[in-house]
C-alpha cells in the first residue's frame, strides 16, 4: 500500500464485503431507517445560514476579474435553479462582514499572510471616515443584497489600530486582557455604530453587530487581527455600544460573544483546563461560563437589561467534535443552560482546524473534502436539533487554495493581488443542502427515527405557510440506506410532490429527478457518504 489511508480504506472494504456475505448467507438485509416528521410538533424559527468575507474577501473583491467574482457570488448567494433543475448556488441568507482594524494600510504592519490584514473605515489619523475603503468587501455586500441575501452581520476582531494599546491589530503579550485602550471604550462603540448606521442608510439590513471575537484566545501572534477580552471588559463595551446604537435609533442588535468553543458558554472547567497556567486574571473575570455571566441577574457582569442585547449568544463549533459522543453531549449540555436562562444559541463560525478531526467516521490524517463536509453536516444537525440554534455559520466563504473554505481561488503567480481562477469545495454544496432550501422564518419540526451520527441522521423544516417541507437526510456510512419516510400532522395531506437534491463525491446539490409523487409515505434511497434534501410541496 502507498499510504496508511489506502490500508484504512482496504480494511473498510474487506469488512463491508464480509458483512455483505454474512447477510447473504443468512438471508438478512441491512435494517432500514424508519423516520417520521410531525408537522404539529414545532420548535425554533430559523433565522439564517451564513459565512464570512474574512479573510480574503477584500482582496478578491478588489483584484479578481468581474466574471470570477460573479461566479463566487452566484455560488454563495443565488436562490435560483439552473437549467438542469439543480441549484446554482447555496442561497446564504446572512452575510458576515469583518469590520477590519486597519492593518492593511498601516505602515510597518507585519500580519502574515497578507490577506489577513484588513482595512478599517477610519482615515489614518483616526479622525474621519472614508467610505471608499474596504471596496472589495463592499462589492460582495452589494452582490449579496442583489441576489436576495436578507441579513448582514458586522463583526470585529480587533478595535481599529488607532484605538489599541500597542497601535497594532494584535497583542504583544498573552495577558488575555483587551488590547483596547481604557479611555477608548466609548470611541470604539461609536465607531461600530457609525459603520452600522452608514450601511443601514445604504439600504442594508444590519441585524447584528458582534463587537468581540473569541475573547478567550491569547491573540498574541501576528497570524491575524485579534484581541482577547475578559468578561468585565465585554460588559463595559456592551454598555457603551448599547448607548451608541440607541442614540442613532438603529434596530441593529448586539450579538455576544463568539466564544471559540460552545462549551465555554456554559461552564468553566474546559477553559481552566486549557488556560489555567497562562491566564493569570481573576477566575471570576475569565471569558467562560458566559451565559450565566451576562444573563443571570445575580452575576456581577449581568447585562441582560440592555435594550440592544437580545437574549441570544453566539459561539463557534471549534474543539467540540473529537467524537460523535462529544458532539452530542456538549450540545445537550448547552441546551440545558440556554433553557435555564431563557437564552438562544447562535452558531456563528466553524471550519476544520489543522490537525483537528473527529475520530468517528473519518480518517485521523488527511481527511477528504467529503469527510470534512459530512462532519460539518453532523455539527449543523446537532446544533439545530439538539442545541436549538436558529442560525448556523461557516467561517471562510473563500480562501487561497480553498483552505478551510467553501470556495477557493488560485492566485495568478501566487499573488492574490493579481487575480486568478475560482472553484468550489464540497463543503459549499453540503451546506447548501440546508441553506438553499431552509429559509428565514421556517420552523424546525419534529423528526423521529433518524438520529444516528454514525449512520443516518435527518432533520425537518416547514415554511411559514405550510406549503413546503424540507427534510435533510445525511448518510455518513459507506453503505446505501433505505430511508422509509412518512409525513404526518396538520397539512401533511396537502404535500403531494417531492423532489430530491444530493451532494456526494460525484454530485453537487444535484437534482436527482425522482418520481415526484408522494402520498404521505415513501422509501428513498440514500447513497453512501451523501447529504440529500427532500423537498415536499
Amino acid at each position: 500500500f502507498n499510504s496508511k489511508m489506502e490500508l484504512h480504506m482496504m480494511k473498510r472494504l474487506i469488512l463491508l464485503a464480509a458483512g455483505a456475505l454474512s447477510c447473504a448467507a443468512f438471508g438478512e438485509e441491512a435494517p432500514a431507517i424508519n423516520a417520521t416528521a410531525n408537522l404539529d410538533r414545532q420548535f425554533q424559527t430559523i433565522e439564517s445560514f451564513t459565512a464570512s468575507d474574512a479573510w480574503s474577501g477584500n482582496f478578491i473583491g478588489k483584484f479578481f476579474a468581474d466574471d470570477k467574482k460573479e461566479k463566487l457570488a452566484k455560488w454563495l448567494f443565488s436562490q435560483k435553479y439552473g437549467e438542469d433543475g439543480s441549484p446554482e448556488g447555496i442561497g446564504l441568507s446572512m452575510w458576515r462582514i469583518n469590520i477590519g482594524g486597519g492593518t492593511w494600510e498601516q505602515e510597518g504592519a507585519d500580519i502574515f499572510p497578507i490577506q489577513r490584514r484588513a482595512e478599517s473605515f477610519l482615515t489614518k489619523d483616526g479622525k474621519n471616515y472614508d467610505w471608499s475603503k474596504a471596496a472589495g468587501q463592499q462589492w460582495f455586500m452589494k452582490k449579496a443584497k442583489e441576489l436576495g441575501c436578507e441579513s448582514f452581520l458586522l463583526f470585529s476582531n480587533t478595535p481599529p489600530v488607532q484605538m489599541t494599546q500597542n497601535s497594532k491589530g494584535y497583542k504583544d503579550a498573552a495577558d488575555f486582557k483587551s488590547n483596547l485602550r481604557p479611555d477608548m471604550y466609548d470611541d470604539f462603540a461609536e465607531y461600530m455604530a457609525t459603520v452600522a448606521k452608514h450601511f443601514v442608510d445604504e439600504g442594508y439590513n444590519i441585524d447584528y453587530i458582534s463587537p468581540v471575537n473569541e475573547p478567550g484566545w491569547r491573540w498574541s501572534t501576528n497570524a491575524q487581527e485579534g484581541s482577547p477580552w475578559l468578561n468585565p471588559e465585554i460588559k463595559r463595551l456592551a454598555i457603551e455600544l448599547d448607548k451608541s446604537l440607541l442614540k442613532r435609533g438603529l434596530k441593529t442588535k448586539q450579538l455576544l460573544c463568539e466564544a471559540e468553543g460552545i462549551n465555554y458558554l456554559y461552564e468553566k472547567d474546559s477553559y481552566l483546563k486549557k488556560r489555567k497556567n497562562i491566564n493569570k486574571n481573576p477566575e471570576e473575570d475569565l471569558p467562560c461560563d458566559q451565559i450565566r455571566a451576562f444573563f443571570d441577574p445575580d452575576s456581577k457582569d449581568y447585562i441582560g437589561y440592555l435594550k440592544t442585547l437580545p437574549r441570544k449568544i453566539g459561539a463557534h463549533d471549534y474543539h467540540t467534535h473529537n467524537s460523535n459522543e462529544e458532539i452530542l453531549s456538549t450540545r445537550q449540555k448547552l441546551k440545558e443552560c440556554t433553557d435555564k436562562y431563557g437564552v438562544q444559541f447562535l452558531q456563528t463560525e466553524w471550519c476544520l482546524l489543522p490537525g483537528v478531526v473527529c475520530k468517528d467516521d473519518m480518517p485521523q490524517k488527511n481527511p477528504s473534502d467529503m469527510d470534512i463536509s459530512l462532519l460539518m453536516a453532523k455539527l449543523i444537525h446537532t446544533d439545530l436539533v439538539h442545541a436549538g440554534a436558529p442560525s448556523w455559520g461557516y467561517w471562510k466563504a473563500f480562501e487561497i487554495n480553498g483552505d478551510h473554505a467553501l470556495t477557493g481561488v488560485y492566485p495568478k503567480n501566487g499573488d492574490i493581488c493579481q487575480g486568478g481562477s475560482v472553484f468550489t469545495r464540497k463543503k459549499l454544496w453540503v451546506l447548501g443542502n440546508y441553506s438553499f432550501f431552509i429559509r428565514p422564518g421556517w420552523k424546525r419540526v419534529e423528526l423521529s427515527g433518524a438520529d444516528n451520527l454514525g449512520g443516518v441522521f435527518a432533520s425537518a423544516f416547514m415554511s411559514p405557510d405550510g406549503k413546503k417541507v424540507a427534510v435533510v437526510a445525511v448518510n455518513v456510512s459507506y453503505e446505501p440506506a433505505d430511508f422509509n419516510f412518512s409525513l404526518e400532522g396538520k397539512g401533511a395531506e396537502n404535500l403531494k410532490k417531492v423532489s430530491a437534491f444530493m451532494t456526494s463525491e460525484s454530485a453537487n446539490l444535484t437534482n436527482l429527478r425522482i418520481d415526484p409523487k408522494f402520498d404521505g409515505k415513501r422509501t428513498f434511497k440514500l447513497s453512501p457518504r451523501s447529504a440529500t434534501t427532500l423537498l415536499f410541496e
